[in-house]
């Protein structure tokens, strides 16, 4: 068995569900395989991300989307402007989900 960096131009081989690769920016991450007798038996992947976290909205304007929409085409406009191609997040409840 042998590990190492799959260049990009190899990333077609990947097995369907290592997905992340089709928004993978090749400058920002790299996918590590284990292959065995040429044969890609496990992956993973090593990237950096724009990651949006510690959302808080006054309760007075909970349940109300205009916030919560301004605040995502904001940081949106951000991370475009930051050259990100995706941005991560994540939520600890419910109500910010």
């Amino acid at each position: 068995m042998t590990s190492r960096v799959l260049p990009q131009s190899e990333w077609p081989r990947l097995p369907e569900g290592a997905t992340v690769w089709p928004i993978l920016d090749p400058t920002r991450g790299q996918i590590l395989v284990v292959e065995d007798d040429g044969e890609i038996v496990g992956t993973l992947t090593l990237l950096q991300v724009t990651h949006a976290e510690c959302l808080w909205i006054d309760p007075a304007f909970r349940g109300k989307t205009s916030v919560a929409r301004r605040l995502w085409a904001a940081v949106q406009a951000q991370a475009r402007e930051l050259g990100a191609r995706t941005i991560a997040t994540a939520a600890c409840d419910d109500q910010v989900r």
